[in-house]
């Protein structure tokens, strides 16, 4: 039987962004490593009543959840003590545990609180695996048919635990299956949609190995996975599936994909196609990501740097009345920059970036607000975008999106 797997992560700090969960992913992959599969996902913060009410649903339709986070010291540190409520079991405390934790204090000369007892609780009827590099161990419950494992929410420690003892743990129990192998294909000139439908009869038939169709960065991939118990098993699954699809698709198959900014560059240079750009909240990020690449001096002008409203006036002849009227975060403003670079610089493609990277508003308009402008041929365009993140993503996410702008315009099958 293949066992349905989920992953639980524990701590509203997640649910705030203000930690990205990468336990979740980690977890996901050790677990197809050894064959088993992942069939869920779920983020709870620290209240009890809503926790209880996600491990009731995992344990409803799933073999084994492991859950990360909830196992310190404090307060709202509520993972054990809602398990056991759902198990009907009670905690008990680890001596062994307990002696390595008030050690861990002695040796660092560190008083310790009272509320560190309770990273040494277990469960009475469970299993507990050593933490070897911080205090509170993994625990282990087995109910009602469902295999319930229980991590710490530091990766380090969290790491440690499944490697070195949950995962053992499991093939000692005959629970892994085989292992997780992957092969994939690169296609550039075919969308997503169309390639899914030219293989639409071997996706819905597949078993082992399995097709999955994924966007990429102006290309598409097809994922096989095969689960095998030996890798040259998996490789002869899979050269008999890949000759049934480059048989259909293997004209648009490709070794190395190209991304996004790669396409536009190659396709501006062989159109001999002139590009400038004016940037305001970029500051230059998207000019660097064009300059980046070997011989773009060809095509590409150069950027007018224009980050405050002066600058948009004096140095890409952005009208003051729009400067006063519409603002320097518009869809006026983005035409008027954008135009003002390919007069300038005299070209036949410009690009603009105006907005809010944050953290704060300006003007009443919120972070992330921001506007690109487009002039081609003479004819000026502009789009507005709402992005969220750090002022670094905002500014990142701005030049992605110009990039992708110009490859839908000029790119694009």
């Amino acid at each position: 039987m293949t066992l349905r797997c989920e992953v639980i992560s524990v701590g509203t700090e997640l649910l705030l962004g203000q930690i990205v969960d990468t336990n979740a992913s980690w977890l996901s992959k050790k677990l197809n490593d050894v064959g088993l599969n992942v069939l869920h996902h779920q983020t709870v913060g620290d209240n009890a009543n809503r926790m209880k009410a996600v491990f009731q649903q995992a344990q409803n339709r799933s073999d084994l959840v492991i859950v990360t986070g909830g196992l310190g010291p404090t307060e709202d540190d509520l993972t054990r003590e809602v398990a056991a409520e759902l198990f009907d079991t009670s905690l008990l405390m680890d001596k062994q545990v307990m002696n390595q934790i008030e050690q861990f204090f002695g040796d660092r000369n560190i008083s310790m609180t009272e509320n560190n007892r309770k990273q040494a609780l277990h469960f009475n009827g469970g299993q507990t695996f050593e933490n070897y590099v911080g205090m509170a161990p993994g625990l282990a419950f087995k109910h009602q048919g469902v295999y319930w494992f229980f991590l710490p929410g530091v990766p380090k420690e969290m790491k440690d635990i499944m490697s070195n003892g949950i995962i053992p743990y499991l093939h000692q129990l005959g629970l892994t299956d085989g292992k997780l192998y992957y092969r994939t294909l690169y296609f550039q000139g075919i969308g997503e949609s169309i390639l899914e439908t030219e293989l639409l009869d071997l996706i819905q038939s597949q078993t082992n190995p399995t097709i999955a169709p994924l966007a990429g960065d102006g290309y598409v991939m097809v994922r096989l996975a095969a689960k095998a118990n030996r890798k040259d098993e998996a490789a002869d699954w899979f050269d008999e599936l890949e000759e049934l699809i480059r048989f259909r698709v293997g004209e648009y198959i490709v070794n190395q994909p190209r991304s996004k900014t790669e396409q536009v560059i190659e396709h501006f240079k062989d159109q001999k196609i002139s590009l400038a750009s004016c940037e305001s909240l970029t500051g230059g990020l998207f000019s660097s990501t064009i300059v980046d690449h070997a011989g773009v001096s060809s095509f590409y002008y150069g950027s007018l740097i224009t980050y405050n409203n002066q600058a948009k006036h004096v140095v890409a002849d952005v009208p003051a009345n729009i400067l006063d009227e519409e603002g320097a975060v518009s869809h006026a403003c983005a035409k008027a920059m954008a135009s003002g670079a390919a007069n300038k610089l005299n070209t036949d493609v410009a690009i603009s970036f105006t907005g809010v990277a944050g953290p704060n508003d300006e003007d009443a308009i919120s972070p992330g607000t921001v506007y690109i402008g487009l002039s081609v041929y003479g004819n000026v365009y502009s789009k507005l975008f709402q992005f969220t993140g750090s002022r670094e993503d905002v500014r990142q996410a701005a030049t992605d999106a110009g990039m992708k702008y110009l490859y839908d315009q000029f790119v694009r099958q």
